[in-house]
């Protein structure tokens, strides 16, 4: 499994922003996590649109964190920038795909207990553990 660029910045942006309790900018996120400006802002986009994130316009405008920092997981916002991390395809449960061979495969259960373990462990994790 690898995590796109999009999820890693997602996932520090959302732990600076669990760091500030105020009204945070782009610039000032990118600038402090030496994050690419113009593409933070197009994940703080989707992080927004997902309700992880609220916005403030204006003068002094920016971000902040829409929940509790214990209320969001690492899954939950790796989840919403990447879509599943789960790379098993023969996951039927996780994936909503079925694979033909699932039935007969030898390792399927291999699979399904890997992608298990994946999820479990991001759902345990929540940005107030990240920012302990």
């Amino acid at each position: 499994m690898k995590i796109s660029k999009k999820a890693y910045y997602g996932l520090r942006a959302m732990v600076y922003l669990a760091q500030h309790s105020t009204v945070s900018s782009i610039h000032t996120m990118a600038q402090e996590e030496n994050l690419p400006e113009e593409y933070l802002e197009k994940i703080v986009q989707k992080l927004r649109t997902a309700g992880l994130v609220e916005a403030t316009k204006g003068q002094g405008g920016g971000y902040k964190l829409a929940l509790a920092p214990k209320l969001i997981t690492a899954n939950h916002i790796l989840t919403v920038l990447d879509g599943s991390l789960v790379p098993f395809p023969c996951s039927s449960g996780i994936l909503g795909e079925s694979c033909s061979e699932e039935n007969s495969c030898a390792t399927s259960n291999v699979w399904k207990k890997l992608s298990l373990a994946l999820e479990d462990t991001l759902d345990s994790i929540t940005l107030a553990d990240l920012i302990r």
